[in-house]
Order: structure tokens, then C-alpha cells, then sequence
């Protein structure tokens, strides 16, 4: 070989040999930049013996540039029922992490739960902390922590009851979103009963539902299975829309009884907006009853009727996105010492004889809408909206309410109302939504039948208005 090819040849490996030892550059900036396939990794294994389960994560680099991750560790929130290993290694705390550009590592997550231990939360939670450039990235595990009623996808055909000897959840399928009630069947869910339900889900029903019980029993608990709060400060306990609702479809009928609804889309809703509005007649209206019931944190409507019956008496409705009580194509609703507390961006009350789903519309008699010794107020100078679209009846009627409105209330559709102040609510008190001693709703209602208010004190006599009796 010559001199100068060998020369050019020892250059040439000269120059592999340096490349191949160069480091890789690594991302040096200071944003989050790591993506997670799920963020929170849910273990929906049902455990009604001590076992375990392992369920595993993608963190990916979405950079066109390798990234160094200084720490990958599992914070331990429930102890040590949750283990994590990455990319084999075991451990609860992984050190000096490389993800390639455009690559990732899986994080394998096993959990060990004894669901008969009444020590464990409901729910188990545990964070996985990522370091890396002075920045911190978390994603999150979850477990089912206690044994309960699961439901899946479940379809009820006869009579179900619920028990209230440990909690339910309510589990969308690939096969049904929740829970259905057939005609011909019927649930029954008992006081005291704590009801959970997956993102998504719902009762769906087109025969009886019956929940909690006259009186002033145990109440029912309906709400999301998030009941965690996480520790980036997200909690989940007054956050709307983490679950369908109650729907009562054509001819269902619903029994509601010291009941609270939290964190779904529609509370209660008669009739469904996605079903076929020429199906929608009196004849099979929904018949619903309220008494004693609270529907927070909705992220549509707390009450959403379609041409439905419903009568409620000493009920709250507070913290909804749009409207509280959305009663549209008319129908028939009969509301007594109700608390409406408008937050949304709607009007609090909205009564209208149309619907509309944006695909097909309709018309239909609101028989009546009559509110009596009610509170309905909000941060809007008009929380009552009213759409007569004159191509139906559309009757109603407010008397001896507490209203916050600029509609001419000089009818005889409003009787012995109260629209030039507030209703002055006591938020110090032990039940929400209590009067102060200086609230005009004190003896301003009509009298009525009911004996005792939202949370089982007595009424007054002159009768207060709202779902609660003052206490002196």
C-alpha cells in the first residue's frame, strides 16, 4: 500500500473511531417535553382476594434530540402496594434514564392489593415523579383499593337491588356505557348506598328507578369514581362532567329521595337529546319526583327535561356550566321550596316549548311550570330565561319566590315575588345554603304540606322560601 493511501486509509478509521466516541447531545432546555401514553394509569383489575397486577406506560421523547432523565422515581402515597421497573430495572428510585431522539422507555407498574383492608382508601393513588434539567414531570397509578359492586356494561332485566354494604362502580364497556334498566325491570338502590361511576358511564333506563327513600334516611351518593384529589392540585371532587347522569328515557319513571348528584354532564335528565324527538309524546313522558335531593357540580345541567313530568320539592341545584334546570318542548314541573343557585353561563331556570339536537327539532305544550316559595339566583342580572315560540302552549307561574330576573314581573304569572334583593345565604353555617338572620326569604313563602327542609329540620311556619328553613 502506498504512503499516502495509507495515510488516507489510518485518516479515514481516525475518523470513525472519533465519531463513535463522541457523546450524544442532550436536550439542555427547561420545558415538560415528555408525552405519556396514559397519564394516569388506571388498574381496573376487581380483587376480591389479596393479589396482583402488572400493567406497564410508554414515556416517550418527542425531540429530534436524545434526552438525559437524572431521576425517575415512585413517590410511595399508599405505602408500598405499587412497584415500578424500567426498562428491567427494578426499583423506586431509577437513575440516569436515556430516551433517544424520537423514542421511549416502558415503565412496567405492579400494584399488590388486599381489598378486604378497611385501612385502604377507595381508591389507591401513587405518583411517578420524572427529573431532568431542573424540571419535573409527574404521571400518575391507580387502583381499586376496597371490594365493591362492580358493574359492567351491566343490562337489568328483572329487579335489582342495590345493597349498601359496600360501595358500587359503575364501569363503561365496549358494550354499554354503564348501566341499563330494561321496561320491563326495575333498580332499587338503597340508603346509605355510595355509587361510583367511570368517566363516561351512566344509568340509562326505560323502566322504574327508585333511589334512597322517603323520610329523612341515609342519602345515596351518586358521583365520580375520581375521588382522589392529585397531587398537582386537581381535584377531582368539584369537577364537572366526570360522568353521564341519571337518563330516564320514554315511559321510565325515577324516584329520587335524599339523594346527591355530583360531578356529571346532565344530573337528572328526562329523555335523552340523542334520541328520536317524533318518539316524544305525552303518553310516555318520564315521570320523575324529587324530594331532598342536591345536584352539584354539573357541567350541562343539573335538571335536563325533555317534554317530562317532574315535580321536586326541598331540593338544591348549585354549580352548573350551563343551565340548572334546562325544561325544553314543554312538559309538566312542579318545583316547592327549591334552592337554584345559578354559576353558569346560562340563565339559571331556562323554560322553553322547542328543542333542537341540531338535526331534528320540535314543538311541545308546556302544560305548566310552577315554582313556589323557590330561590333562583346567580351572578347574572337575568338567571330566567323563557322561550315561547308561540306554536304551543306555554304556561308558568312563580309565587312567593325569590327571584333574580329584568323581566317584567308585573303579570299574574308572578305572585308575591321578591326580585330587588338577595337572598342573603349564611355560608358559615353547618348546611350550605342556609338563610342569615337578615334574609328577606324568612316567612315569605306559601304555605304547603311539606314538614321538614333539605337536611330534616323542620319548616318554619310562615314558611321560608328555598330548600332551607331558617334557624334562629
Amino acid at each position: 500500500m502506498s504512503l499516502v493511501k495509507n495515510i488516507i486509509f489510518y485518516i479515514s478509521v481516525l475518523s470513525i473511531l472519533l465519531f463513535s466516541c463522541k457523546k450524544d447531545s442532550f436536550y439542555g432546555g427547561q420545558g415538560q417535553i415528555l408525552t405519556f401514553s396514559n397519564d394516569t394509569l388506571t388498574f381496573d383489575t376487581v380483587f376480591t382476594t389479596v393479589g396482583s397486577v402488572t400493567r406497564y406506560l410508554r414515556v416517550e421523547n418527542p425531540l429530534k434530540e436524545a434526552i438525559k432523565i437524572d431521576e425517575i422515581s415512585l413517590a410511595g402515597l399508599n405505602g408500598n402496594q405499587f412497584r415500578i421497573n424500567v426498562d428491567g430495572t427494578p426499583g423506586t428510585s431509577i437513575q440516569d434514564v436515556e430516551i433517544p431522539a424520537q423514542d421511549y422507555v416502558y415503565i412496567f407498574a405492579e400494584v399488590t392489593v388486599d381489598p378486604n383492608n378497611q385501612n385502604n382508601p377507595f381508591v389507591l393513588l401513587d405518583e411517578i415523579s420524572y427529573s431532568y434539567n431542573g424540571v419535573q414531570q409527574k404521571s400518575y397509578l391507580r387502583a381499586w383499593g376496597q371490594n365493591a359492586y362492580f358493574h359492567f356494561g351491566e343490562i337489568i332485566e328483572g329487579d335489582s337491588i342495590w345493597q349498601n354494604d359496600k360501595p358500587h362502580v359503575v364501569v363503561r364497556t365496549d358494550t354499554f356505557p354503564g348501566v341499563g334498566v330494561e321496561a320491563f325491570g326495575s333498580l332499587t338502590i338503597l340508603p346509605g348506598c355510595e355509587v361510583y361511576f367511570n368517566q363516561g358511564s351512566a344509568i340509562f333506563s326505560d323502566g322504574p328507578v327508585i333511589i334512597g327513600t322517603s323520610g329523612c334516611q341515609d342519602s345515596v351518593t351518586l358521583q365520580t369514581d375520581r375521588v382522589e384529589d392529585l397531587p398537582n392540585g386537581l381535584e377531582f371532587a368539584t369537577t364537572p362532567g366526570l360522568w353521564l347522569g341519571v337518563i330516564l328515557r320514554n315511559g321510565a319513571t325515577g324516584s329520587f329521595n335524599n339523594v346527591r348528584i355530583k360531578n356529571a354532564t346532565y344530573g337528572i335528565a328526562g329523555r335523552w337529546i340523542f334520541d328520536d324527538f317524533t318518539d316524544f309524546s305525552v303518553s310516555n313522558q318520564p315521570i320523575i319526583d324529587l324530594d331532598k335531593v342536591q345536584i352539584l357540580h354539573a357541567s350541562n345541567s343539573s335538571i335536563f327535561c325533555l317534554n317530562s313530568q317532574l315535580t321536586a320539592s326541598n331540593c338544591l341545584f348549585n354549580d352548573a356550566n350551563k343551565s340548572l334546570a334546562t325544561l325544553a318542548m314543554g312538559g309538566s314541573y312542579q318545583f316547592e321550596n327549591c334552592t337554584f343557585s345559578g354559576t353558569g353561563q346560562n340563565e339559571a331556570v331556562a323554560l322553553s316549548n322547542f328543542a333542537s339536537n341540531g338535526i331534528q327539532g320540535s314543538y311541545g305544550d308546556l302544560q305548566q311550570a310552577n315554582f313556589s316559595n323557590c330561590i333562583i339566583y346567580g351572578g347574572k342580572s337575568n338567571e330566567i330565561l323563557l322561550n315561547n315560540e308561540n306554536a304551543a302552549a306555554f304556561n308558568f307561574l312563580f309565587e312567593n319566590c325569590l327571584l333574580r330576573t329584568t323581566l317584567d314581573t308585573d303579570t299574574s304569572t308572578y305572585i308575591n315575588c321578591i326580585t330587588d334583593m338577595g337572598p342573603s345565604f349564611d355560608f358559615t353555617a353547618d348546611n350550605p345554603f342556609s338563610l342569615s338572620i337578615n334574609s328577606p326569604c324568612i316567612g315569605a313563602g306559601l304555605a304547603n304540606g311539606l314538614t321538614d327542609d333539605l337536611y330534616c329540620q323542620a319548616h318554619n311556619s310562615p314558611k321560608d322560601i328555598g330548600a332551607v328553613a331558617y334557624q334562629n
